[in-house]
């Protein structure tokens, strides 16, 4: 005889009815908020719209009561078009909050046993849980497991990028390289190069001249700017002994000069004594821009530019 996944008596045999309902206001508050930071779309929300297409998510998750959670239930659990994993994957997914009020008591894992949840399915829904809770190091442990699948690993790579703080770029990369999702849009090419930068200079250099060449400028300009404004002191030097093509060369010296960052034109002046352009140091060196610049640690650049001069010798014309 089929079982009838719907009644109350299965309700019970999954939800424990002897535990405190977990989706206190507090909890509803928190999904709320993330849900809100990112773009209004859950983890969740994303496999119950795509996969079980359900329309109407925000109105029924998070469940505010335990009728609530019965109706959220049911609605998954008469979708059709869904196999019998699946459903029960979704159903995994919400035991995880009674886990999280009840810590210790394994909940969505005795489920996943009872009913044989696959471990990869596990793990992705373990991922996804941690993604919409802003537990960004459990979820990138969960989604690069090498038999799990990730879902929008754009959306995972711009949460990371965007939500998790210091350890953002490391994350990201982490997950990108271990994934390997193919980043086919500016936005997801320009969050894993920023993700990138972040972790190395160089790495992200030789990155940018791997994709399309319409964004190739725009990248290296960021890069530009982001050496001579976060670690400038390290950055920028790691900048100016980057191996660039002529035409980043020219690229390099234009978007400098036109910089209106303080150390901008300073880095043009070392980049061009580094590469053996003396005179071209010479002539900024000498400009009147630099002249009154007070001396640190005894240097200034009108000093230098008396040095380069005695330096080099007279020139021609």
């Amino acid at each position: 005889m089929d079982i009838d996944h719907n009644t109350p008596n299965h309700y019970r045999s999954i939800f424990p009815d002897d535990k405190k309902f977990p989706f206190s206001k507090e909890r509803i508050s928190r999904i709320l908020r993330n849900r809100s930071l990112l773009d209004g779309k859950l983890f969740f929300d994303i496999v119950l719209t795509t996969i079980a297409h359900v329309d109407d998510i925000n109105q029924i998750y998070p469940p505010k009561n335990v009728a609530g959670l019965r109706l959220l239930v049911h609605t998954i659990e008469e979708k059709e078009e869904l196999d019998r994993l699946k459903k029960s994957s979704f159903v995994y997914y919400l035991l995880k909050d009674f886990d999280r009020a009840h810590p210790r008591n394994g909940f969505a894992t005795q489920y996943a046993n009872k009913v044989l949840i696959p471990p990869n399915f596990c793990s992705l829904m373990d991922g996804l849980y941690a993604m919409d809770n802003f537990d960004f190091e459990d979820a990138v442990g969960h989604l690069t497991e090498p038999s799990v699948i990730p879902v929008e690993p754009h959306k995972v790579l711009s949460t990371l990028v965007s939500h998790a703080g210091p350890n953002g770029p490391r994350l990201a990369t982490t997950f990108v390289q271990t994934v390997q999702p193919v980043l086919d849009t500016d936005a997801s090419i320009n969050d894993y190069f920023c993700a990138l930068r972040a972790i190395s200079i160089e790495s992200a250099f030789l990155y940018q001249r791997t994709v399309p060449s319409r964004i190739q400028p725009d990248l290296f300009k960021s890069l530009i700017d982001y050496c001579l404004t976060i670690k400038k002191e390290s950055n920028a030097l790691k900048l100016i002994n980057l191996p660039f093509t002529h035409e980043e060369q020219e690229i390099f010296e234009s978007y400098i000069q036109d910089s209106s960052i303080p150390a901008a034109h300073d880095t043009l002046i070392t980049r061009q004594m580094h590469q053996g352009q003396l005179t071209e140091a010479l002539l900024a060196a000498r400009s009147a821009h630099y002249q009154n610049e007070p001396e640190l640690e005894g240097v200034n650049w009108a000093g230098l530019a008396r040095g380069l001069s005695l330096g080099i010798g007279p020139r021609e014309g």
